[in-house]
């Protein structure tokens, strides 16, 4: 370990989760010294991402920061580059403008790559994005587009590989990165433009769950689902529908109600044709927890929760409210998701909130559990679903959590929230 590494070591520790007691005591600093530590990281890690958005051409000191500030360049990066390129070599500054042209151009290729998505050439752009990964292997855009073109297709077994390596590689990079300020895959010679772990995580799941959902509901040709089905992705069509938000979902809704009845009424035998629409985010997917709900069955909440995880705008809301309308009953089914599929536990926040809304023993108990989670931001927000409770039992929880993970928002609200109640 290095001499910078070895200095910042506490500040990694912290910002992987640790609390600044628990780093002092580790390291044996003291609070200011750890303030200071991170205070010394911040700025080197600012001069990196400056040297990332260094201008290669000259810009005049009045304009627009290329780093998106918003502030006028001069008031920004111009001191930090200035500095920069004086401890520089000319070598390096070379170096540094061709990647600049290159990551240009390769802005304008990926775009088109994700065009060709929007417009329904899967093959198409699949093929287009492998070219440009033999080139440029660490782009996550490039995989997204691969990964995005295989689940329309139905080739899920591809899908979940790419996800499954990508969510390593960035869980990778992100540790590397925290800890020597730089990206591993960047020092070998890549350009690199990274997902967070998390983003990947989400695509994990889905690529898994569809693998899983092909084999447990597989498709059976029936014209009258089909048909219903395509009418349903016209809602798709940015030309027919070109309002947004939520005005551009009742418009849809409205039209489209007849087909969403319809489909209801053929029950089980739908859900191979319909879930195949939630593996990319699309309009047509936001029908698609209102028409598993109406089977009124144990497999509804199961396939709801599942689906929340996909954790889509809107779409994972509409899964959680419909799971809701089951009340007691979802219960012991949200229990069995949250204990399955342990890696993905950072994407079951939205289940978690929902047993804050179901105040029964069985669900307290569920919670109360989860507060002895290893992840903080898990615990965080398990933290808020048992104070929906109002159960004051809920605090030898929270205290415990509180000395164990340290002074989380979310945790101390709740406390808060729960001691109002006993005064």
């Amino acid at each position: 370990m290095d001499d910078k590494s070895a200095f910042f070591q506490p500040v990694y520790d912290l910002l992987k989760g640790g609390t600044a007691e628990g780093v002092c005591l580790k390291y044996k600093i003291s609070k200011s010294e750890l303030d200071k530590r991170l205070a010394e990281y911040q700025r080197y890690a600012k001069q990196l991402a400056a040297l990332d958005n260094m201008p290669t051409e000259k810009i005049s000191r009045n304009a627009p920061c290329p780093c998106g500030s918003g502030k006028k360049y001069k008031r920004c990066c111009l001191p930090i580059h200035e500095d920069i390129r004086k401890n520089i070599s000319k070598d390096h500054w070379q170096k540094q403008r061709e990647q600049s042209k290159q990551k240009k151009l390769l802005e304008k290729e990926v775009q088109r790559g994700f065009d060709m998505l929007a417009n329904n050439q899967f093959d198409r752009a699949r093929k287009f994005a492998e070219r440009l990964l033999k080139t440029y292997p660490e782009d996550d855009r490039l995989h997204d587009i691969v990964y995005v073109a295989c689940l329309n297709e139905g080739d899920y077994d591809r899908a979940f590989v790419i996800a499954r390596n990508r969510w390593q590689v960035a869980s990778e990079e992100k540790d590397y990165y925290q800890e020597k300020g730089r990206h591993k895959r960047e020092e070998a010679g890549h350009i690199v433009n990274f997902y967070s772990p998390s983003t990947w995580l989400e695509k994990f799941w889905i690529a898994q769950r569809a693998k899983h959902y092909s084999k447990e509901f597989p498709k059976t040709k029936n014209p009258q689902i089909e048909e219903l089905v395509n009418r349903l992705k016209s809602a798709n069509d940015l030309k027919k529908y070109p309002a947004r938000d939520e005005e551009g979902y009742k418009q849809r809704y409205n039209d489209l109600k007849p087909a969403i009845d319809a489909l209801k009424n053929f029950g089980k035998d739908t859900l191979p044709h319909i879930l195949p629409l939630t593996y990319y985010f699309n309009w047509a997917s936001l029908f698609v927890p209102e028409i598993i709900a109406a089977l009124g069955t144990e497999i509804s909440i199961q396939l709801l929760a599942e689906l929340s995880m996909f954790r889509y705008p809107y779409f994972a809301q509409l899964c959680l409210k419909e799971i809701e309308k089951f009340g007691e009953q979802a219960v012991p089914i949200l229990k069995e998701v949250l204990e399955k599929n342990k890696a993905f536990d950072e994407l079951k926040v939205g289940i978690m909130l929902v047993l804050g809304n179901i105040p029964t023993d069985e669900s307290f108990r569920i919670l109360a559990g989860l507060t002895e989670h290893e992840n903080p931001y898990i615990v965080n927000w398990v933290a808020q679903a048992i104070a929906k409770h109002k159960n004051p039992e809920a605090l030898k929880y929270l205290e415990k959590a509180k000395q164990r993970l340290g002074e989380l928002s979310k945790i101390a609200g709740a406390i808060k929230e729960l001691t109002s109640l006993k005064e």
